[in-house]
């Protein structure tokens, strides 16, 4: 059997699938894990790394005195399972194997993925012959080619991404350590270090100091606006920026008609077409399109999966000659492409455009098949159109622009004016994301003379550096050898799911600040880029085979530990000065009530703003829970509060701002309080004052402290708790129904639960119950599909009817026989014949009297007579001897009430046979037959 192992199960079934041809491919899941078979052939993926490199046991322990931090640099580490269901099929399937290949991606991540499973098969089936495919995308000509040339693993490849496994968790885990431990921050506060991400996140820092620490210069600009043949345009004095207000002035002054035209200079500028995408220029193209770095990469990577585009990560900016362009053309004709193909072919440059870059691995970014809109949807298919016009831009001409240089003298003061008109599109033909911006001047001769329409001098200051934004960053990473075209744009999301960044451009937190402060203090190589720059050059030397993997480990361990030496000397400075500045990290501003400060808590999946003069002080604000993100403050203010407002931060999703928390606390409260029915407007305005602000807040209040802050007698303060208790109650059925409804109305787009549960409110259905009366009609006209409507309506009945059941009093263990006989409904046990109940359940008659009286004075409704036991095993032995009659019918009779002889002599045969479905005559003969 020929095994072969991807490195994502949906790689897998596209290589199956390819490799099959017109043969059909067999799917089979074993537990979790799909596998793909054809002819001998079985096709498995992993989900990436299957295994982890950890520190060996016994250093799990934060607070351990034996292992402190700094011991995890020369700890021993192991490789244990992390899929282990994937790990167990690839073994089993490797020991029937008699040939396996690795079909990882081809980079140094993905080697290394490989040499994991290289090693399981190995442990397994020492002498299976194995080898390996390598391709650039997902298309039947790479995948066929590699499956058809396959080569040996690159072991050194491996090693490389090995030695930056090993080094990034020991550099990681011991800093992170130390760092969180001198500031006593534990659980979701850690405070993360990282080889890569500290120096990326000092140097957002060092751009915000450099923007605070930058002292605006002003400067003027001098220009004036002239005019040709109806025409207007402007020219700029040729001084630029005018740094002496005095000069600036005095030019103007002097700036007087006639304004002479001096020179006149036209040309052409050739307008070079982009080189292709690598990995860094692909990312910062689709942030102009709106996309951040990571979802630019999460999409590109589903696209190569899928086939539609090469491997994404690649720092090759040179096709290679081996890559068939007129193949990638052809394969473009036909679809909404069509028009742009046929130009470029009629038009095509000699020689594809190339970049500065070119390397082995992988080629440039390219689109490989051809796509649709509505295949990909809206987000897909704006990343694989840029990718595709970013292609054809590659092979068409360059653009022409006529450029024109206009110099004037007005009375000694030089002008100058410039404009440019694009005579030959080229590549902006195919490529529309770059502006082509023309400025059209009219025509003007040496010495010809123009009016002096008007002359503006404007004061203007020079401008701090710009934050960097995520394109920026990972071209600014790019530079200074930070990371890999791999994990760039993943550094950047730590930094940002760890709150040490925010905003899009990148803006640090206290807490980032904090950090690198501290670090830059006392560790300043761990800030710095050339270390980390070090270390990537040491891993190409590694994959040339001229360093070794455990001779780069041991150097970062000696590098490591000199560092160590610094902070370790200074210990508690670190955490003094950490501590210092995060304090207001969580502090939102003054409590309402003491004036002391609140801060943000958090407590397991909850959050919530509390005042730190707790339990003196119990004002709290609630927070939506870190389901919808982590708790932050900005650096907004509200201005009536004076409170900081707060921010959710969730890993890939957008921040969600809750501006100030009080306001917020107050706004989405009123409507519940409006539900007490003594509430009025002057009645909130004197809750507010006393920072009386939910329903909750005013039931949990003693009725004498209510009477007293309101100023009201205690009859109606307990008033007013009654009625805030009545509220809290209808808001718990109404979380019940929300959730309810969201349990069963399947989500989809375009349908929103928010509006389904106003309609419903207006429909008067706020809890289970009322929904539970409601008619399929009325849930559609709230917005709920007919099928879910019925479902509804269905499970909210039958959770009406064991809620009164419960409520009536009838106990959790006879309840439970009831519903496994089918019944259900408070009605079944009012109106059901008690022998029939009994029989139906195995509960002893007097037993079940005793609940149907309890359902019927919790209705409202007559209890039916007492029937005993002895009186119904009497009536059985009477109906049983009647010919004819057995069990069966015994207990049908049971349901039309007749449950001994005198009942079924005084019963109505015609009205007994419509219930029990028992033939009259049927009837009739026992009757006869007792009489």
């Amino acid at each position: 059997m020929h095994l072969i192992i991807a490195e994502k199960n949906i790689s897998a079934k596209r290589i199956a699938q390819i490799l099959a041809g017109n043969e059909k491919v067999k799917t089979t899941k074993d537990g979790s894990v799909f596998t793909y078979s054809f002819d001998n052939r079985t096709v498995v993926g992993l989900k990436g790394h299957v295994v982890e490199v950890d520190f060996e046991p016994g250093y799990a322990n934060w607070r351990s005195t034996t292992h402190t931090p700094r011991s995890l640099i020369d700890a021993g580490m192991v490789k244990k399972p992390t899929e282990k269901k994937i790990v167990n099929l690839i073994q089993k399937l490797a020991k029937k194997a008699d040939l396996v290949t690795i079909a990882t991606d081809y980079d140094t991540e993905g080697e290394l993925i490989g040499k994991e499973a290289y090693e399981l098969v190995r442990a397994v089936n020492p002498d299976v012959r194995i080898n390996r495919a390598r391709f650039s995308a997902i298309t039947p000509a790479e995948i066929r080619a590699a499956f058809e040339n396959p080569v040996e693993l690159d072991f050194n490849l491996a090693a490389a991404g090995e030695a930056r496994q090993t080094v990034d968790l020991m550099w990681g885990a011991a800093l992170t350590r130390f760092l969180s431990l001198a500031a006593r921050r534990g659980g979701r506060d850690i405070l993360s270090v990282g080889r890569v991400q500290s120096p990326t996140l000092a140097m957002i820092v060092d751009r915000e100091r450099e923007i605070e620490n930058f002292v605006p210069q002003t400067y003027w600009v001098l220009s004036l606006t002239t005019e040709k043949d109806g025409t207007a345009f402007e020219a700029r004095h040729t001084t630029g920026r005018f740094t002496d207000r005095d000069a600036a002035f005095t030019a103007k002054e002097r700036t007087k008609e006639p304004l002479v035209v001096t020179d006149v200079e036209e040309g052409q500028k050739v307008d070079r077409a982009p080189t292709p995408f690598d990995t860094t220029t692909f990312i910062v193209a689709a942030a102009r399109l709106g996309f951040s770095a990571a979802n630019a990469m999460r999409i590109a990577e589903d696209l190569y999966m899928n086939g539609y585009i090469s491997y994404p990560r690649t720092d090759n900016t040179v096709y290679p000659g081996s890559l068939n362009l007129n193949g990638i053309l052809e394969a473009l004709k036909g679809g909404v492409f069509d028009k742009d193909v046929a130009w470029v072919q009629q038009n095509r440059r000699p020689t594809p455009t190339r970049g500065k870059k070119e390397s082995t691995d992988h080629p440039p970014i390219h689109p490989t098949a051809a796509a649709s809109r509505e295949v990909l949807g809206e987000e897909r298919w704006k990343v694989y159109e840029l990718v595709v016009r970013r292609f054809l831009a590659t092979l068409s001409p360059d653009a022409k622009w006529a450029t024109t240089r206009y110099t004037f003298d007005a009375s000694g003061e030089t002008y100058r004016a410039t404009g440019g008109r694009l005579i030959d599109a080229g590549w902006r033909r195919v490529y529309p994301y770059s502006e082509a911006k023309e400025t059209i001047l009219p025509e003007v001769k040496p010495g010809e003379r123009l009016p002096i329409i008007d002359v503006k001098l404007e004061e203007k200051e020079t401008q701090p550096p710009a934050r960097y934004s995520q394109s920026r960053l990972i071209q600014v990473m790019e530079e200074l050898g930070l990371g890999t075209k791999s994990t760039r744009h993943e550094v950047i999301g730590k930094l940002i799911s760890r709150r040490y960044v925010e905003g899009n451009p990148l803006r640090p937190t206290l807490v980032g600040r904090a950090v690198i402060d501290a670090l830059d203090n006392h560790a300043a190589t761990i800030t710095e880029p050339e270390m980390t720059r070090t270390l990537e050059e040491h891993m190409q030397l590694i994959k040339q085979s001229r360093r070794s993997r455990d001779n780069v480990i041991t150097e970062s361990r000696q590098m490591l530990h000199q560092v160590f030496d610094n902070l370790e000397a200074h210990e508690s400075e670190i955490g003094n000065e950490i501590m210092e500045q995060t304090a207001e990290e969580r502090t939102v501003g003054p409590c309402p009530v003491c004036g002391r400060d609140l801060r943000i808590r958090h407590s397991g999946a909850s959050q919530f703003i509390g005042c730190t003069g707790y339990p003196e002080c119990r004002f709290n604000i609630s927070l939506p829970g870190t389901a919808w993100g982590r708790a932050i403050r900005t650096d907004e203010t509200c201005e009536k509060h004076n409170l900081a407002h707060i921010r959710l931060i969730k890993k890939g999703a957008r921040p969600w701002d809750l501006g100030c928390p009080l306001c917020s606390h107050i706004s989405s409260n009123i409507e519940a309080l409006f539900l007490m029915p003594s509430m009025t407007d002057d009645l909130l305005q004197r809750l507010h004052e006393q920072h009386i602000y939910t329903v909750s807040d005013i039931a949990g209040m003693p009725p004498e402290e209510l009477a007293e802050v309101l100023g009201v007698d205690i009859e109606e303060a307990r008033g007013l708790a009654g009625e805030a208790e009545d509220a809290l109650e209808i808001l718990r059925r109404r979380s019940e129904l929300r959730k309810f409804v969201r349990k069963i109305v399947p989500p989809k787009k375009g349908r929103s639960y928010v509006r389904i549960f106003k309609n419903l409110l207006e429909e008067g259905i706020g809890d289970i119950h009322a929904l539970s009366q409601a008619e399929v009609a009325t849930l559609k006209r709230a917005g709920i599909p007919e099928t879910a409507a019925n479902e509804l309506l269905d499970e909210a009945r039958r959770l009406s009817s064991e809620r009164a059941l419960r409520e009536a009093g009838v106990p959790a263990v006879s309840l439970k026989k009831y519903l496994e006989a089918g019944i259900s409904s408070p009605d079944d046990l009012c109106y059901l014949p008690i022998p029939y109940l009994a029989g139906k359940t195995g509960i002893n008659p007097e037993t079940v009297h005793k609940h149907v009286d309890l359902v019927c004075r919790y209705l409202g409704r007559p209890t039916p007579p007492k029937i005993t036991r002895q009186v119904i095993e009497r009536g059985r032995k009477e109906l049983l001897g009647v010919p004819g009659l057995g069990e069966a019918t015994l207990q049908r009779l049971y349901l039309a009430g007749v449950y001994d002889a005198k009942t079924l002599l005084e019963a109505d045969p015609e009205m007994v046979s419509s219930i029990t479905g028992i033939p009259k005559a049927r009837i009739h003969d026992y009757i006869d037959h007792l009489k």
